[in-house]
C-alpha cells in the first residue's frame, strides 16, 4: 500500500496515469471518432481538431464525475483489488471520508471493471457445482432453495502428481445467477464459464449429463463433498466473504460480488499488475451512470 501510495499520492500522479492509459496509443474523439487533437483546457485535456469536443482524462470512464479526488479512487481500487477480503462499502466510508451511498456507487463501478476483464473461460479440467447465497431456511434442503439465491461455480483445476498423494492444484474460477438447477439453466451456466474443449467434472446430478453438451463428463458421488473438496473450499471461503464482509447481498447485485470475488482469486499470483490492469479496464469501460448501478 505504500509503495502505490508513493507511485500514485496526488492527483498529478493519478491524472497522467490515465492520460497514459486513455490516449497512450492513440487519440479518438468519443463524438465523432476524428483521430486528431489540440491543447484542451487543462494539461490533461484533449479538444478534438474536427469537432472542438474538450474531454478530460476521466470523462466517459468510470472515473466520470467522481464526487471525490481521483487520488482516494485509486487507493480503494488498490484495496479492492488487493485485499484478500476487500473493502466493504461501509469500511469504504469510514476510511476515505465520503458518504456511504457514493461508496457503494463507486464500488459498483469497480465491480463492472472486474466483469468487463473476465479472462478466457476455464480449459483443462473444471470442476462445476451449485449452491445457495441466503440465510438457513427451515424446510429448504438438498437443491430446495426457498427464498434463496442459486448460483453456479466452476474451478478449474491442475492435478498435481509430483508428492504422489493425487492433489490438485487450483487456477481460475468464475461463478453466474442461476434461476434453478435444469438442464438448460445449468447448460447456460457452463457455456458463459467454460472451454468447449474443457473436461468437467461434477456431482451426480441427473442435469449434468445434458448440460455438458458433448463436453468429457464425469460425474462422481457427491459424499458431502468429499469427491471434490477444491469447489467445495471455494464455496466455503465465498460465504464466509460475504457473510463477514458484507453480511448480506441484494439479490440483484449478486452477480457484482461474485465478480469481484473471483477476479481477486484469479488474480491472487499476479498482484504486482492486478491493480494497473484494473485501473486500465475502467479506463476503457464505458461511463456507468447511476440509475443503470441501481438496476443492475
Amino acid at each position: 500500500m505504500l509503495s502505490f501510495m508513493e507511485k500514485f499520492g496526488t492527483e498529478e500522479q493519478c491524472l497522467r496515469h490515465l492520460t497514459k492509459i486513455k490516449w497512450g496509443g492513440q487519440f479518438k474523439c468519443f463524438k465523432c471518432a476524428h483521430t486528431v487533437s489540440i491543447k484542451g483546457r487543462t494539461w490533461h485535456h484533449r479538444r478534438c481538431q474536427n469537432c472542438g469536443y474538450d474531454e478530460s482524462c476521466t470523462a466517459n470512464t468510470l472515473f466520470h464525475k467522481l464526487k471525490f479526488p481521483v487520488v482516494k479512487a485509486f487507493w480503494i481500487v488498490y484495496q479492492l483489488s488487493t485485499m484478500k477480503k476487500g473493502l466493504s462499502t461501509l469500511e469504504i466510508s469510514r476510511q476515505y471520508g465520503i458518504h456511504q451511498e457514493t461508496a457503494w456507487f463507486f464500488k459498483r463501478k469497480v465491480q463492472a471493471a472486474m466483469r468487463n476483464a473476465k479472462s478466457a473461460t476455464l480449459s483443462g479440467l473444471v470442476q462445476v457445482d451449485e449452491t445457495t447465497i441466503g440465510g438457513f431456511e427451515p424446510g429448504a434442503v438438498g437443491r430446495s432453495k426457498g427464498k434463496r439465491r442459486s448460483i453456479q461455480i466452476a474451478i478449474e483445476v491442475e492435478p498435481t502428481d509430483e508428492d504422489g498423494t493425487g492433489s490438485v492444484k487450483m487456477k481460475n474460477g468464475f461463478a453466474v445467477v442461476i434461476k434453478d438447477y435444469s438442464s438448460k439453466e445449468l447448460s447456460n451456466g457452463i457455456e458463459s464459464m467454460v472451454d468447449a474443449n474443457a473436461a468437467l467434472l461434477t456431482d451426480q446430478w441427473t442435469a449434468y449429463s445434458k448440460a455438458a453438451g458433448g463436453r468429457f463428463h464425469i460425474s462422481l458421488p457427491s459424499e458431502k463433498g468429499t469427491s471434490m473438496p477444491e469447489i467445495h473450499r471455494i464455496i466455503f471461503n465465498l460465504k464466509n466473504w460475504i457473510r463477514g464482509i458484507h453480511h448480506k447481498v441484494s439479490p440483484e447485485h449478486l452477480q457484482s460480488y461474485l465478480d469481484e470475488f473471483f477476479y481477486r482469486f484469479n488474480g491472487r499470483n499476479q498482484l504486482n499488475s492486478i491493480t494497473n490492469n484494473l485501473i486500465s479496464s475502467m479506463v476503457k469501460h464505458h461511463w456507468l451512470p447511476y440509475r443503470l448501478a441501481i438496476a443492475s
